[in-house]
């Protein structure tokens, strides 16, 4: 069902169906029930969500093998061809596109060198795929890989650039939105305010043809990724998907019937939406861990949550996360995970949970 839009763009109204002032205008315009505008056109954005999906998978193969120094930063700068088939297939950009493109996750993702220094990491501790690990040794715990403190510097990566790509570059993008040129169209992007809000969409990760009642696998070329995958899981509490797409759409059509109230307020509400399922998803990992008496899961889930947390880096300067409490969470998550895990309290793990409710209200069920 398609939604029209009434808006009064001088005079309140009460009902957005009239207006006292006569000289109010009244504008009308259809919100559709897709992605789908003329002009759209965010290919930059979208194929670097396709990029973060093959360099999250070719860290993930430390468990097996020793990673290749090279490789990583091939696939980091996007050069050498290094996208292949088995890491960034069955995705809107296959390798076979990605390693024609021009632009790369670096030029984008924020705090360049912390992320660059993660994955480097992930490929010295590589070289102890195939031997145990323990406290202040570097090794495998069941089938997974942790350096010497229980972390698993490729969900640092994973879950961080959820923050460091995807919500910084959307907050940056939205942030400019009011102040750019809405008058010049250009064929294939529209507007620079059309074209950039698309490049934002592009960030989250979810197809055009969202749907939050389609339950996605990785069989399904068009699925979420990144941050728009986590809507269906640590989101769902919150309804962040369906809320995140609908003020996309709004925003989009808003722009191009030139209702700027209306657009501000979908970009109120997408910042909003976006940064509460990142503090769902570190919620999530703070909790889990506490129940979970198997190592490698309990290191796993805290590995993430680590990601999370340093994604909440990169949230709107209107947060209401304080900077005092984010230092809080960082001190916490940065704790070695064996200390974590022999504190059968898990105090450090209740004080996150806490500081993160305060910050944001009840974040599941």
């Amino acid at each position: 069902m398609k939604n029209t839009m009434l808006f009064c763009a001088l005079g309140a109204c009460l009902f957005l169906t009239s207006c006292k002032n006569d000289e109010d205008e009244i504008l009308e315009y259809t919100v559709p029930t897709t992605y789908i505008f003329d002009n759209v056109e965010y290919k930059e954005s979208a194929a670097r969500i396709s990029m973060w999906l093959g360099y999250t998978t070719y860290l993930g193969r430390s468990t097996r093998k020793v990673l290749s120094q090279d490789t990583v930063n091939y696939l980091w700068n996007n050069s050498n061809a290094a996208y292949t088939a088995d890491m960034a297939n069955n995705i809107p950009y296959p390798h076979t596109e990605i390693n024609k493109l021009t632009f790369n996750l670096a030029s984008k993702s924020a705090d360049v060198s912390t992320f660059k220094a993660y994955a480097d990491s992930m490929v010295a501790v590589s070289k102890f795929y195939n031997r145990p690990g323990a406290k202040g040794i570097a090794g495998k715990i069941g089938s997974r890989l942790f350096n010497y403190t229980g972390l698993e510097f490729n969900q640092a990566v994973a879950k961080g650039l959820m923050g460091g790509l995807s919500l910084y570059n959307i907050n940056a993008i939205l942030d400019k939105i009011p102040s750019d040129d809405n008058k010049t169209v250009i064929t294939g992007q529209g507007t620079a305010m059309q074209h950039n809000w698309d490049l934002a969409f592009g960030y989250v990760g979810i197809p055009a043809n969202y749907d939050t009642t389609t339950a996605y696998t990785s069989a399904m070329p068009d699925r979420p990724l990144a941050l728009g995958s986590y809507f269906a899981e640590r989101g769902k509490y919150l309804k962040s998907g369906g809320i995140v797409f609908e003020a996309f759409r709004k925003g989009r059509a808003a722009i191009v019937a030139k209702d700027y109230k209306t657009r501000d307020a979908a970009i109120a509400t997408i910042k909003e939406y976006l940064e509460k399922t990142m503090a769902a998803s570190a919620y999530y990992y703070m909790l889990t861990p506490q129940t979970q008496s198997a190592l490698d899961a309990k290191f796993h889930s805290l590995s993430e949550g680590y990601g999370f947390i340093i994604a909440l880096k990169y949230r709107d300067a209107s947060s209401k996360l304080t900077a005092a409490n984010y230092q809080t969470l960082l001190d916490i998550i940065k704790t070695n995970f064996y200390t974590l895990a022999e504190d059968p309290s898990n105090t450090k793990l209740k004080q996150a949970q806490t500081i993160l409710t305060e910050a944001y209200g009840k974040l599941q069920l």
